[in-house]
């Protein structure tokens, strides 16, 4: 039986990477709401709290920050009325800023009058809600171009994927082409995670830095390139990023992102028929000897991917599950903390194909 790892961190020798270009790309990195009486230009109390909080969390060292001021109206009186009252209402923000130290020239203010309503005028508490102010905090963040393909790992063609992109502060998608290249902007020097998923084969992540220069990505050897194994009958993937408290099967908080890529893995493959398969870490141990708590562990936790896959619309029967207890360990002595993570997993087994 054969295993593959859908996380690939890549520190390997790799294939070339393409040429990356660099272009600065705006960027939302905070915003508020203050909201204004009736016919009324001049903050109210909570706004001026609002807006202390705001300009707090501006670093003194942002200078590529801009600020975006949107003002607006209710439908009470003349649209041309409205559209004035809305530029009072944003050069008063504006002011205000101002006045807190902030630059007058890092900020536009753009008014709407009564054009773009959040709710229903026909109601106080739907006009209250359009006498508002927005403010969009941006920053310039600078942008690398990143292109790659997903191939078959076994004939090396150009596989069609839908692919995810997932950092600290943002998270896209796009698909490939036919022939699995794609072509995408991310932010410089982050840490990215991509994901490949495509239909017949199992999903794969892999964590790479987002470099500007060619040559650092030749330097450290890394590709954006991913291979995907075909997901045939018999065939394993292990779940490598699904980290469970110690002893318990209660998954980590920084794993509750793994669980919609195996949603939808088995989404886009209707046809699989899968086993979930619970391993621990448990060199030496007599599992008949050992309490019932960690006898049942290996089980619990694949149960807790079965569950999660049943609640979300998959039905029972494509799947089992079972606990294998310490009796699959890839490594059976292990001997540093890598080799004992990696006994303690789940995985998915394909055990056939439905009509």
């Amino acid at each position: 039986m054969k295993h593959f790892c859908p996380l690939l961190f890549l520190l390997g020798s790799l294939a070339a990477l393409p040429a990356q270009s660099i272009f600065d790309s705006l960027y939302t990195v905070a915003g508020a709401e203050v909201y204004f009486d009736f016919g009324k230009s001049d903050l109210r109390p909570d706004a001026s709290r609002t807006l202390d909080s705001v300009v707090a969390g501006i670093r003194e060292d942002a200078r590529s920050l801009r600020i975006r001021i949107t003002a607006h109206t209710d439908s009470i009186g003349s649209p041309a009325a409205n559209e004035r009252l809305s530029k009072r209402r944003a050069e008063t923000l504006r002011d205000d800023l101002i006045r807190r130290g902030l630059s007058g020239a890092a900020i536009e203010i753009v008014p709407y009058g009564e054009r773009r309503p959040v709710a229903s005028n026909a109601t106080e508490e739907g006009r209250q809600q359009n006498r508002r102010a927005t403010l969009d905090i941006v920053a310039a963040v600078p942008m690398a171009s990143l292109s790659g393909q997903i191939k078959d790992r076994d004939s090396g063609k150009g596989v069609q994927s839908m692919l995810t992109f997932r950092s600290r502060t943002r998270e896209d998608s796009t698909m490939t082409d036919s022939v699995g290249f794609y072509h995408v902007r991310l932010p410089k020097d982050s840490v990215v995670k991509i994901t490949a998923v495509a239909p017949d084969y199992f999903f794969q992540t892999m964590t790479m830095r987002i470099f500007g220069s060619p040559e650092l990505y030749k330097k450290y050897k890394l590709s954006p390139n991913i291979e995907l194994p075909p997901a045939k009958a018999g065939e394993t993937a292990v779940l490598r990023d699904l980290f469970f408290v110690g002893d318990q099967d209660i998954l980590l908080r920084v794993s509750q992102p793994e669980l919609p890529k195996i949603l939808k893995f088995m989404q886009i493959n209707p046809d699989l028929k899968v086993e979930i398969a619970g391993h621990i870490n448990g060199p030496g141990l007599v599992m008949e000897a050992e309490p019932l708590w960690r006898q049942s562990l290996s089980e619990r936790r694949a149960k807790l991917v079965y569950d999660y896959l049943l609640k979300n619309g998959i039905p029972a029967e494509r799947m089992t599950y079972k606990g294998y207890m310490n009796t699959q360990m890839l490594f059976p002595q292990p001997k540093t903390a890598q080799e004992a993570e990696q006994n303690r997993r789940v995985e998915i087994r394909v055990t056939g194909k439905g009509e």
